[in-house]
């Protein structure tokens, strides 16, 4: 091992002083050039920083698939084996294998938290603890996912470095957009984007920087700030313009549709939609969790293209049942029901069923908002009040302003008057302020609060100032009081 290890440390260092290329054609070399058998430790070793380089980039992502696919009855024991069957496990997600075997092979290679022990202090390894997590959340397999983050969480805590917090809190940002925790997402969306400031742009950084971006667009698109979404993109572009594509960034393409979506620029959010399509046919990748369809079906539909727009959202039921888990099964129906006048009802109906076996309470919430209205519409004004009452009270607690006042507009067209949200004292609070504010009760210095976030003492005093302001309090001994 001492060798390989030499050898894969070396071509991480290549990766990044000559390219992702170059460390590939150096661990192509030194692995045909071992005399042992497949399975020998050193070979395994550096099979396994191949895969993790070749990982980010679209042009490898059919010679990674082939390559990972002789490793898919590995047994998950060694460090390595799990970086394999981690990579497997997003390899399977790109190219919609059951969910059910995904979240298998992604459990094989967590190891019920044995894999990030192993693996914390090595970025390149925990590249594929982040992509199995990503697989198994995208499993619907939140529970397990959960847990593995909490323990991560608390290891990097204590000693972890900046880039390998950005690495955890990834997965968690996922996870609880698919749980409809949107200010949770914008928080740690923030801290993940100022964990890697200054970090200089290598694929895993880029990734996450994206992926931070990808999620934070979409939270301030749910809270109605389409200029903060845009500003947000706008400052990845800015920033990455000459960097080397890897396929996180392909993922942009949905946030930027949706943005013009709601400028009400239909024809760049077809354009940004199929942009997403042909960078993804290009290398034979196509999850139902981030689909292009969605933001294409919308366009298509306000272009007055029906036809077309009937057949993409056909295409996304057929990809999510192929996955074939509650969350994207429900979602894709709800997505159809906008395209299929003839059997909306019933297509939202069927989402509503389905989704409310999923904990996704952001989806449930969309197809509760969109049952209620098309009931409205359908003259059958009696029967759209609950579904609008309960799709308001989901996308409150989600934290969707833009969701909850088009269903309180739908209810208001029946006559009711809903209760007004109203943003006062905690409520007021952003999540990054109300992230501070939890910290600072328990006692920590404003210094103690900034190496936890990754942020500036600085900032953690404008923070507390803002806080302050909207509680109505006058410093710290009365912040425990105010937040209860």
């Amino acid at each position: 091992m001492p060798d390989a290890e030499l050898v894969a440390a070396a071509a991480s260092a290549t990766a990044v002083v000559d390219g992702p290329q170059a460390a590939i054609d150096e661990l192509t070399r030194a692995i045909a050039a071992r005399p042992a058998g497949a399975r020998e430790a050193g070979r395994m070793h550096l099979e396994a920083r191949l895969a993790v380089i070749r990982s980010f980039l679209p042009e490898q992502r059919q010679a990674a698939s082939a390559h990972l696919r002789g490793y898919a009855n590995l047994p998950g024991i060694t460090p390595d084996e799990r970086t394999l069957l981690g990579l497997l496990a997003q390899t399977g997600r790109y190219e919609v294998w059951p969910a059910e075997e995904v979240a298998a092979t992604a459990r094989r290679a967590l190891a019920g938290g044995a894999y990030f022990e192993d693996c914390a202090g090595s970025t390149d390894a925990m590249v594929a603890w982040v992509v199995a997590l990503v697989a198994l959340i995208s499993a619907d397999g939140f529970d397990d996912a959960r847990r593995e983050i909490d323990r991560a969480k608390q290891r990097v805590h204590r000693r972890g470095s900046p880039v390998e917090f950005a690495m955890v809190c990834s997965p968690a940002i996922f996870l609880n957009w698919q749980l409809g925790n949107l200010a949770f997402v914008e928080a740690e969306t923030e801290g993940v984007l100022a964990a890697v400031s200054q970090e200089d742009p290598v694929p895993h950084v880029i990734a996450l920087r994206a992926t931070a971006t990808h999620f934070g667009a979409y939270s301030a698109l749910e809270r109605g700030d389409v200029d903060g979404a845009a500003a947000l993109l706008e400052r990845f572009d800015a920033e990455h313009f000459d960097v080397p594509r890897v396929i996180p960034t392909i993922w942009l393409h949905e946030p930027r549709a949706g943005v013009a979506l709601a400028r009400g620029n239909p024809e760049l959010a077809r354009a940004e939609a199929f942009g997403q399509r042909d960078l993804l046919d290009a290398v034979g990748v196509d999850p139902p969790t981030i689909s292009w369809r969605a933001p294409a079906v919308r366009a298509l539909l306000l272009l007055g293209e029906q036809h077309e727009a009937r057949a993409l959202a056909g295409e996304l039921v057929a990809v999510a049942r192929k996955w074939n888990t509650p969350t994207e099964v429900g979602a894709a129906l709800r997505v159809l029901a906008h395209a299929d006048p003839d059997d909306r009802l019933d297509l939202l109906a069927e989402s509503v069923a389905i989704l409310e076996s999923s904990p996704a309470r952001l989806h449930l919430a969309r197809a509760l908002v969109d049952l209620g209205e098309a009931l409205r519409v359908a003259g059958r004004r009696s029967e759209a009040r609950e579904p609008l009452h309960h799709g308001i009270d989901l996308a409150t607690d989600c934290g969707s302003i833009a969701l909850r006042t088009r269903a309180v507009a739908a209810l208001e067209a029946l006559g009711d008057r809903p209760r007004k949200l109203m943003f006062a004292g905690v409520q007021a609070l952003t999540a990054s302020e109300r992230r501070v504010a939890d910290l600072a009760v328990t006692g920590r210095a404003n210094r103690e609060i900034a190496q936890e976030l990754f942020v500036t003492p600085k900032t953690v005093e404008n923070h507390l100032g803002r806080i302050y302001t909207k509680l109505g309090i006058s410093g710290r001994r009365e912040l425990a009081r105010a937040l209860s």
